[in-house]
């Protein structure tokens, strides 16, 4: 590694070396001068000692720096990615010779090792490191091949990617626009047969996984088939409420495909489980790929929730849309003028500019003292009638309007969002109100501060509060439209308008829970290649949480089987992490004491299996070729594996990089600096004394 020093000089001129020789020669001559010792030379010792010792020490009260440059080279990285899915193992060609391909490519990175630094990947559900021969990864997803090689190896030297797949990808982008974004070149190798094989194939279900009670709900089931041309299958549906369907399949030619439309019952609340299946036919590749099961839960009913404003708004339409993306809630929209008789039934009321003066709407309050609400206020809000109506906030405004930004307040824990959001949540347009003094009457949980201009206040934009198990909320203006706009505009979807809106009606219509031990898995629904984590929570009788006591779990599937666990203790809650489970239903119950105090929990939740990696079997080598043309680099056929030690050092982009590294040090810092000034001093002083202090 070639160094190179320099001398610097802080603010000063190098000419500033002629003062200070100047200097040390002064202080030398002064000293020596009248010195009459025969020993010429002992003196001309003498006099060199004193004459460095001074100009050195003059020299370094300039603050001189020394730069050193190290020229640093950094091999190439190559990237070798081997695809672990399954559909690799179902559709290789006869002729591939499975141990030879192992050998080669083991051989292969071994090889580039000598020159490369090598990093070794397999990827399908995730990204593993090292090779992976099994291929019983249930999906393909190049895209987050490609995020994770940029994420874990920023601003590094990557020469290539050696890239092994049948070209088959079933999650995630079409990778030949991520491969645009890359700087290197990427050498496919292809894996799996291009020539279809017989089979019949039941593609995902498309379906609602949330239904009503009492309504029907449709399926529609793909089915597909390759080289079965004048065969016949009969489709199957059949629920675990009784209901049965066959259709007969009469397959027309070689590839052929066609969805059925079918609409089902829901006879009872809870997990309706539907399985779809197609018969065998004769000589067929697998029949893994043959059968499909669903389950949809069905619900007693949505949550009702009304939107009750002063006039027609914008606001209305941007909350309505983002409420109804969840299919859990059903929004009534109503203006004062026409109130509603069913007032009662709706879990939460949203107030749009309300109450105003032309509208007190006091009937409505005596109604639903007991309601969960939600005041959005405007210019046409009656500030000092809606401070009487709530105990949230104290509100005293006049007829002036002001426009407020919103300031996230990253202290809010009512409810969680994503990080997306809180960026978003931090670039929103003003919403306007009346001018006034905002406050909380009480100590509530403030989501957005108002901004005005650059100038943060602690007046609440959002607060959300609790009295007495009444929960409500208030916005601080309108004009909530309008970030519904943004949304879309900067992220082309209404994903953190909708969450924003959606967990505050959620926090605002769950009703409270006093439950003082509570288990819960992260989400009622998993994929088989999920990992199956549940969290627990007790409370002591203050509500505080305690997790001092061991808290056991049992988990059984709806086949039979049953897994016994113990929850980990994190922080004051808990959390289970079961690993991997099987496809089905299943319940659990939690078991845990308190003092004397025995707490149990149930629930459940869903495992559903997930196979498409067997929806397609026919390699495209095509995509493969692409993605190596696109890049610069190359497609090799498995048996040719090894020529890559040869193209891999021709291609150009593949070559060491040089880098200079400089630093700056004071010289003064220098220890052999410091040396040979205490050598000088030393020898000075030896040779005065010992000759009778010349």
């Amino acid at each position: 590694m070639p160094l190179l020093f320099s001398l610097l000089f802080n603010d000063l001129s190098a000419w500033f070396i002629i003062p200070c020789l100047i200097l040390g020669f002064g202080f030398a001559w002064l000293l020596y001068r009248k010195s009459n010792h025969e020993n010429k030379n002992l003196k001309a010792i003498l006099f060199t000692a004193r004459f460095i010792l001074i100009s050195l020490l003059a020299f370094l009260l300039l603050s001189p720096l020394l730069k050193s440059i190290k020229q640093r080279l950094e091999k190439p990285l190559i990237i070798i990615a081997q695809d672990a899915s399954a559909s690799i193992a179902f559709a290789k060609d006869k002729s591939f010779d499975t141990l030879k391909y192992h050998q080669d490519f083991k051989k292969l990175a071994s090889s580039l090792s000598d020159n490369y630094d090598v990093k070794i990947l397999n990827f399908g559900d995730g990204i593993n490191n090292d090779f992976n021969f099994k291929q019983t990864q249930k999906q393909t997803d190049f895209s987050q091949l490609f995020n994770y090689i940029k994420d874990q190896y920023p601003n590094q030297n990557i020469g290539a990617l050696i890239l092994a797949s049948d070209g088959i990808y079933n999650r995630g982008a079409n990778p030949i626009s991520d491969i645009k974004k890359q700087l290197f070149p990427i050498y496919t190798i292809a894996l799996g047969d291009t020539i279809p094989k017989k089979d019949l194939i039941v593609s995902p279900i498309n379906y609602n996984n949330l239904v009503y009670l009492g309504n029907d709900h449709e399926i529609e089931i793909p089915v597909s088939s390759y080289m079965a041309k004048g065969l016949n299958s009969t489709l199957k549906i059949n629920t675990n409420d009784g209901q049965s369907k066959n259709i007969a399949l009469s397959i027309d030619k070689d590839n052929w495909n066609k969805t059925f439309k079918i609409n089902l019952e829901t006879k009872k609340k809870g997990i309706q489980k539907i399985v779809i299946q197609a018969s065998t036919i004769k000589d067929e590749l697998t029949t893994e790929n043959n059968t499909q099961t669903i389950f949809v839960e069905v619900l007693d009913g949505k949550e009702k929730i009304l939107i009750l404003a002063d006039a027609p708004h914008p606001d209305i339409s941007a909350i309505k849309q983002a409420i109804e993306s969840n299919k859990n809630y059903e929004v009534k929209v109503a203006f004062a003028d026409d109130l509603l008789k069913d007032i009662k039934d709706f879990g939460l009321i949203i107030f749009h500019n309300l109450p105003s003066n032309e509208h007190p709407i006091n009937q409505v309050f005596e109604q639903t003292t007991q309601k969960s609400k939600w005041f959005i206020i405007g210019t046409q809000t009656n500030t000092s009638a809606l401070s009487q109506k709530q105990n949230l906030l104290n509100v005293s405004g006049n007829n002036a309007s002001q426009d407020y930004l919103a300031a996230l307040n990253m202290d809010f824990t009512a409810f969680s969002l994503s990080d997306e959001s809180k960026i978003y949540l931090n670039s929103l347009a003003p919403l306007n109100a009346p001018f006034g003094n905002y406050s909380l009457k009480n100590a509530g949980l403030v989501l957005l501060n108002q901004q005005i201009g650059n100038v943060k206040t602690n007046a609440p934009l959002l607060a959300f509060g609790n009295d007495a198990g009444v929960k409500t909320a208030i916005l601080t203006g309108e004009g909530i439209w309008r970030w519904r706009l943004e949304d879309f505009k900067k992220n082309e979807n209404h994903n953190a308008f909708d969450e924003l809106i959606s967990k505050s009606v959620q926090y605002l219509s769950a009703k409270n829970d006093l439950r003082k031990f509570r288990v819960y898995p992260i989400k009622t629904r998993f994929a088989d290649n999920e990992q199956i984590i549940l969290n627990a929570e007790l409370y002591d009788e203050a509500y505080n949480l305690n997790n001092e006591p061991d808290v056991s779990i049992d988990l059984k599937s709806k086949s039979g089987k049953k897994y016994s666990f113990q929850f980990t203790k994190i922080g004051k809650s808990y959390q289970l992490n079961a690993g991997f489970l099987p496809a089905d239903e299943y319940t659990f119950e939690a078991k845990t004491k308190l003092g004397k105090n025995l707490f149990s929990a149930n629930g459940q939740f869903l495992i559903e299996q997930i196979n498409i990696e067997l929806m397609h079997t026919t390699a495209n080598h095509q995509l493969l070729y692409n993605m190596a043309n696109a890049s610069g680099g190359q497609m090799v056929q498995p048996k040719n594996l090894l020529s890559l030690e040869e193209l891999i050092p021709k291609n150009e982009k593949v070559k060491t990089i040089s880098y200079e590294e400089k630093s700056y040090d004071a010289l003064i810092n220098l220890k052999w600096i410091f040396a040979l000034i205490m050598l000088l001093l030393s020898v000075e002083w030896f040779l005065r004394k010992r000759n009778g202090a010349i």
